[in-house]
Formats: C-alpha cells, sequence, structure tokens
C-alpha cells in the first residue's frame, strides 16, 4: 500500500500544474542567468523599434549589434514594450517572460488531453530553454501554429487566420498553418478573415512609422530574404535542415573534409565550382519532401478524427526546420513540439521503435548543443552536418507513413 501511495504521489507532484508552471518558469530564468550568447538578438529586436521610429532601414546594421534583422515590419511594432524598458536585463527578462508565458499558454489552450499536454511541456522544457537563450522568437513562433490549428478546432476562424497571418508577417514560418485550411468548419469565412487580418496587420504599423517607410520597408524585407537563403547554404549556424545536411554531406564528399571545414569555419570561401554548391537545388529535395507529405491530405475520410489533424499539426511543425535554409538550433523549438505531439497524440499505444525514436531525437536533437556531448563530437560532427535535423526527419518519414496506412478513428473527438 506504501508503495502506491508513493507511486500516485510521485505521479501527482510531476503532473501538478505548479511543478509544470514552475519548470517552465525556471527555463526562463536560467535562460537570462545563463545566456548562451549574450544579448545581441535582443539587441537585433529592440532596434527594429528605435530603428523604424528614426525611419532606418531595420535590415541594415547600424552599429548597435551584430548580425541583422530578418523579421518583417510589424515585428518593429511587437517589440515596443520590450524596447522602452531603460535596463538591458530588465529587458531580456521581460522578453523572456512573455516568450515562455505566451508558448505555455498555447500548450493550455490546445485541445489536447491533460496528460498529454502534461508530456509535451516535459519533452520541450529543455527545447525551449535553447531558443530561449538565444532570445529566439521561435518560441512564440510555434505558440502561433499551435494556436492557429487550435482555434481552427474550435471553431474560430477568426483567431485562425490571425495567428497564421501575424506569424507569416514576423517570420514567414507561420504560413504553414494554411494546411489547417481543410479542416476550417467555415472555409469561405476563414479566407475572409485571412484577406482581412493581411490588410490590418500590414497597414498596423503605419500610423506609428509612417506608410510610405512601412511599404519600403516590406520591399526590402522580400530582398533581404532572398539574399539571406543563399547566405545559409553552407552556414554554420543556419540551414540545420535536411536540406542542409544533404547539401552539406554532399560538399564535404566531393570538396574534401579539411576543405569543408575551413569553409564552416568560415576561414575560407565555399568553391563555387563545387557541384554541391553551383548546381544542385534544393528544389530538388523540396518538391519529392513536400509531395510526400501531401499524401496524408488525400486521405479525406480522416479528416474528422482530431488525431488525424493533430497528426497534420505535427507534420507541419517539423517540416518548418526540415525543409528550411533558415533553421538553426534555436529554432527546433517548433519541430520538437511537433515530435512531442506526434509521440502523445495518438489512439494506439506507441511500440519499442517509437520510444526510441522519441529519446534519439531528444538526445540528438535537444541536448547536442550542450556539454554533455564532447566539443569535438559537436563542433567537427553534429554542427558541420546539420545531424540535430537526422532525428526529425527520421520521425517526418515515419509520421507520414503512419497518416497513410493508419486509421485514427478510434480516437474519441473533442
Amino acid at each position: 500500500m506504501m508503495k502506491k501511495l508513493k507511486e500516485i504521489f510521485a505521479w501527482q507532484f510531476w503532473r501538478n500544474k505548479w511543478t509544470l508552471f514552475s519548470l517552465w518558469m525556471l527555463m526562463v530564468v536560467i535562460s537570462v542567468a545563463l545566456h548562451m550568447h549574450n544579448f545581441n538578438n535582443f539587441l537585433i529586436y529592440k532596434y527594429t523599434f528605435w530603428h523604424a521610429v528614426e525611419q532606418k532601414s531595420i535590415f541594415l546594421n547600424h552599429g548597435d549589434h551584430f548580425d541583422v534583422n530578418h523579421y518583417g515590419p510589424i515585428f518593429s511594432l511587437i517589440m515596443a514594450p520590450f524596447a522602452v524598458v531603460p535596463n538591458l536585463w530588465a529587458g531580456v527578462f521581460l522578453w523572456h517572460l512573455a516568450l515562455g508565458l505566451f508558448l505555455w499558454w498555447a500548450i493550455r489552450q490546445s485541445t489536447l488531453e491533460t496528460w498529454q499536454k502534461v508530456a509535451i511541456i516535459w519533452l520541450t522544457a529543455h527545447e525551449m530553454l535553447n531558443a530561449l537563450g538565444m532570445s529566439q522568437f521561435n518560441v512564440a513562433t510555434a505558440a502561433m501554429i499551435l494556436l492557429s490549428y487550435t482555434a481552427i478546432r474550435k471553431g474560430s476562424d477568426l483567431w485562425a487566420a490571425f495567428w497564421i497571418v501575424l506569424g507569416t508577417l514576423v517570420k514567414v514560418y507561420g504560413i504553414v498553418g494554411l494546411a489547417f485550411f481543410f479542416f476550417a468548419k467555415s472555409k469561405p469565412k476563414f479566407v475572409m478573415w485571412l484577406v482581412v487580418w493581411t490588410v490590418v496587420l500590414v497597414v498596423l504599423p503605419m500610423p506609428f512609422f509612417g506608410a510610405d517607410y512601412v511599404a519600403g520597408q516590406y520591399v526590402e524585407w522580400i530582398r533581404c530574404l532572398g539574399e539571406k537563403s543563399q547566405e545559409n547554404l553552407l552556414s554554420d549556424f543556419q540551414n540545420i535542415s535536411l536540406l542542409g545536411m544533404v547539401r552539406k554531406v554532399g560538399y564535404a564528399c566531393t570538396a574534401g573534409l579539411s576543405a569543408y571545414y575551413e569553409v564552416f569555419g568560415r576561414e575560407a570561401q565555399p568553391d563555387v565550382t563545387n557541384w554541391w554548391y553551383s548546381t544542385w537545388k534544393d528544389l530538388w529535395l523540396i518538391i519529392p519532401a513536400l509531395a510526400y507529405s501531401a499524401l496524408p491530405w488525400l486521405r479525406t475520410g480522416q479528416y474528422r478524427h482530431h488525431a488525424f489533424q493533430l497528426m497534420c499539426l505535427a507534420l507541419v511543425l517539423m517540416l518548418v526546420n526540415i525543409l528550411s535554409t533558415g533553421a538553426e538550433n534555436s529554432s527546433y523549438i517548433i519541430s520538437m513540439l511537433g515530435v512531442a505531439i506526434w509521440y502523445v497524440a495518438v489512439p494506439w499505444k506507441r511500440s519499442r521503435l517509437d520510444v526510441c525514436l522519441l529519446v534519439f531525437c531528444f538526445v540528438l536533437t535537444s541536448l547536442s548543443p550542450t556539454d554533455l556531448f564532447p566539443a569535438d563530437v559537436r563542433y567537427y560532427v553534429i554542427r558541420p552536418f546539420a545531424l540535430k535535423s537526422l532525428p526529425v526527419t527520421i520521425i517526418w518519414l515515419k509520421l507520414v507513413w503512419e497518416m497513410c496506412t493508419k486509421d485514427y478513428e478510434l480516437v474519441t473527438s473533442k
């Protein structure tokens, strides 16, 4: 009896909302106290507001920080409350707190069962720390994609469209929420709200910064994104994706390992004559991958099942990274959320293979940037060849196969 009580007590402790919330807030505190790469990203974000106020380009480096901003003009307005905080540490803490609370709220608002939410919080907490350690907006992107599906599931086309449009106008990734169009109860109404919110959110910064200025910044943003895609091809901190893994392995095999390490370490420029750099096109991989990912959508009879819809959500959350040259270490909070949903939200018991895949993903995808892995392994194996994306890619392949062959009817609809 005592043993049973201990088991119950232990389980109640680990699933208690205050335990979970404390864990989540601990990630916020640690991310500020042990900030992995100083506050440069926050400074980039902060100055998108001040540069907009000064009518300067928000996509150029004006000497306030390293690197440049790649988020849309509306992001300048989002950063306003944090940019005006006079103390840098206080501003960073409030930014991290807002991101953490936003994702927490999104998970709690979701249509998942309570035990599934508990599991997802535990499975994604460390990856959220990775993202917050870089002050990255990716935490909010994950939340908005989740909220866009939740709103559609609950029949709120207005809010579904809002989260999709806002996510798209900030970082483009939010556009994957359009995949949930097929689950909307009133598709014409959903499209109408997409149009309405696009107009509202595009225009929203104009009263604050000026119509001509904002319009010019949208044009510059599109140009900036095109240039960034080319820069990411063999980047040391970008293109951590299936696309990057294939290209980087191919380049290393043909140019030589030492030559590739020099390029990866920014000690040399890429060989522009190398086939994997100059001729290989990501579209040769993207098009088949998207076609494969679209196969489950042909099973229209499964649309009515909540579990099937959740797998569609998991699928697009994974695709955000594995098919993006802009994928980076901190953006995997999005895909890790997808992996967690994949594991817990099916109407059957997961196999030992699935357990192994989940552990493999947690270890290689989530823990590989940490000191739990030897420095040489991180710097010469995992990072150069984008291996952080490998477990998510394998799970994505298995997920699509499951969605094409499994029956999701056993789950109780909500």
